[in-house]
């Protein structure tokens, strides 16, 4: 597809800015320099294949840029197992991302902005290049169909913006669209449907093989492919979304990845005039709804399960985009849903999102709409209260996918708490997966939440070499959501700790004063036996706490200056913890532990209470 001049010239004369960064961001791609999944910059060259006569340098499409590992070439799938051929404990996930090739809409925007044929034909390369290097059906870059799927979106997108390109021959032609049509065939022949549940992954493949059903509807394959992703797009709207809006996999930054893919197929079903049913539709609205009330008041998500910053594809910001910002979305699904306010929530980037996503130029001064203060979403298990710029998110939610829990963290009946717009409590994030084991299950266990843990056990339990899978035990409950008056209250409690010899219910309310902010947070542990109880409480990057007594202390958040009281029998700590916001990355943080080992016969209350400092 060209852009019309049109478009293309308003988007020079408007985001000029956004123009020069664009094609600075192509240009370090033509030169082959990448930042991905935590890594910083660097330059995959191919160490056993050689430069082509064009200057081509072959990319590494197996390195592990940030272990300095390569995976074998050449494994047939059928042979492929990732944690006998890994290695040492390189990271699967970096070379998976690369080939996703998400860089070809970027090297198509540029193409459509200046004319430039180098960026057509590092697209030619590149195709070349991987197909060389990756052969149908060898690991690595086929071993997982998720990743084969969203490159063949992005190669199919990447392809249009060069279509027009009096560089590339036909022979080349030929070439790219014999390769996307094998894409396609691959992908309907390795659907990732045959586990106990369906998620983003076969999500992904559906949405992937769409793009290609697009490109090629004029013969009876991808007419087929294009009947077949339209009844799987409806089924696994209702599979995977609850009916709340939110995404079933019981992860913030998981549910906007989903509804970037439901969205890029509703586009592109609109975009071939016929849509996708009003059903569908509504409940993809419903998505963005949920993922509006949950923003922060910075706007950036809240790290709610797990995160590993997947996209279908980006159109703005590559190589520098903020993965816990999700507002990219908001400008395109405004246009689909005609939503104002929804245009106006990114400013400059949600007009240019909307333009690279085929939409008509949208104009500037929207005004996003004032979030409502007390949101509750039962099936998610998410609730969020709101004072100005105060913010309290709090979870208490099932086993998500379900009751998989790939993505799922022990945070039942833990929160984040943000005070004038600046984060004070927060979730950790999630870090790594797979490449290391002790810090995916340190970041998704209980000890790492602001909530409280029982005799050091899990909420739900996982097995450490299971590091995507959990089990229920919990069975949280909502008992009282109200917004009376000086105060809006959430109150939950779950049953993760009935497992135990000496059982325990724990429950807790929370409680956030429209009067000056402060949060009051009562804790109650029904049970008997002697046990040992650990209270965590995990603050953001630069925020410096002090104990400045045994029941009281100081927290410095920015200019803010908050108490927090604590029950003086609670034996507090200070010690280095982990937020980790993107995948791959993480910074020191400070966290609190309180402890004590308590007899309990029946209920035994505890209270917190944090306010702005007043001695």
């Amino acid at each position: 597809m060209n852009v019309r001049q049109a478009h293309l010239e308003r988007l020079r004369a408007e985001h000029p800015r956004v123009v020069d960064a664009t094609i600075r961001a192509a240009e370090r791609v033509v030169q082959h320099e990448f930042d991905l999944l935590g890594s910083g910059p660097y330059h995959p060259h191919d160490p056993d294949r050689d430069v082509r006569q064009n200057g081509y340098r072959p990319i590494d499409w197996y390195l592990d840029p940030v272990s300095g590992l390569r995976f074998q070439r050449g494994i047939p799938i059928g042979a492929w197992n990732l944690e006998q051929m890994r290695p040492g404990r390189a990271d699967v996930k970096l070379p998976w991302e690369i080939a996703r090739c998400q860089h070809w809409p970027l090297l198509g925007q540029a193409y459509q902005l200046t004319g430039d044929e180098r960026f057509a034909a590092e697209i030619a390369s590149e195709l070349d290049d991987f197909m060389e290097a990756n052969p149908i059906g060898t690991a690595v870059n086929w071993a997982c169909t998720m990743d084969v799927a969203l490159r063949a979106a992005n190669w199919a997108l990447g392809l249009e913006l060069v279509r027009s390109s009096p560089a590339l021959a036909p022979a080349f032609w030929s070439r790219a669209y014999e390769a996307l049509f094998d894409h396609g065939t691959f992908i309907e022949s390795h659907l990732e449907n045959t586990y106990e549940v369906t998620s983003n992954h076969f999500l992904s493949n559906v949405v992937g093989l769409f793009f290609v059903a697009g490109v090629f509807d004029d013969v009876p394959r991808g007419r087929q492919w294009d009947s077949q992703c339209r009844g799987w797009l409806v089924q696994e709207m209702q599979v995977q979304v609850l009916p709340d809006g939110a995404d079933y996999e019981s992860s913030v930054p998981y549910h906007r990845l989903v509804a970037e893919l439901f969205l890029g197929a509703a586009r592109l079903a609109e975009y071939k005039r016929v849509p996708l049913p009003p059903g569908f539709m509504q409940r993809l609205r419903s998505m963005f709804e949920f993922l509006e009330a949950v923003l922060r008041p910075d706007g950036l998500m809240p790290q709610i399960g797990d995160a590993d910053d997947g996209r279908l594809h980006i159109m703005s910001g590559y190589g520098q985009w903020q993965p816990q910002d999700g507002r990219h979305l908001f400008g395109p699904a405004g246009c689909l849903f005609d939503d104002a306010s929804w245009r106006g929530v990114d400013g400059e980037r949600g007009r240019w999102e909307s333009a690279w996503w085929g939409f008509e130029p949208v104009p500037a001064g929207a005004t996003p709409r004032a979030p409502s203060e007390l949101r509750h979403f039962p099936r998610a298990g998410l609730t969020v209260m709101r004072r100005g710029r105060d913010y309290l998110l709090v979870t208490n939610g099932v086993v998500g996918t379900g009751g998989f829990g790939n993505h799922k963290h022990n945070d039942l009946l833990g929160f984040e708490y943000h005070v004038d717009g600046v984060p004070v409590l927060i979730d950790p994030g999630s870090y790594v997966y797979t490449s290391d084991p002790d810090a995916r299950n340190l970041f998704r266990s209980t000890r790492s939440h602001n909530t409280v843990s029982i005799d050091g056990e899990e909420q739900n339990e996982f097995r450490p070499e299971w590091l995507f899978r959990m089990f229920e035990h919990s069975n949280p409950e909502h008992l009282e959501v109200d917004d009376i008056g000086e105060c809006m209250t959430y109150r939950g409690r779950h049953g993760g700790y009935t497992r135990l010899p000496q059982p325990i219910v724990v429950e807790r309310r929370f409680t956030l004063s429209r009067r000056d902010g402060g949060l009051a947070i009562t804790d109650v542990l029904d049970g008997t036996g002697t046990h040992r109880i650990r209270w965590h409480f995990h603050f953001a990057p630069k925020v410096e706490v002090t104990i400045a007594r045994a029941d009281c202390i100081e927290i410095q958040a920015g200019a803010t200056v908050l108490g927090m009281s604590v029950p003086p029998s609670l034996r507090p700590t200070l010690a280095t913890a982990w937020y980790s916001p993107s995948y791959g990355a993480r910074t020191p943080c400070v966290g609190l532990d309180l402890e004590i080992e308590e007899r309990l016969d029946g209920r035994r209350v505890y209270p917190f209470h944090v306010a702005p400092w007043t001695s």
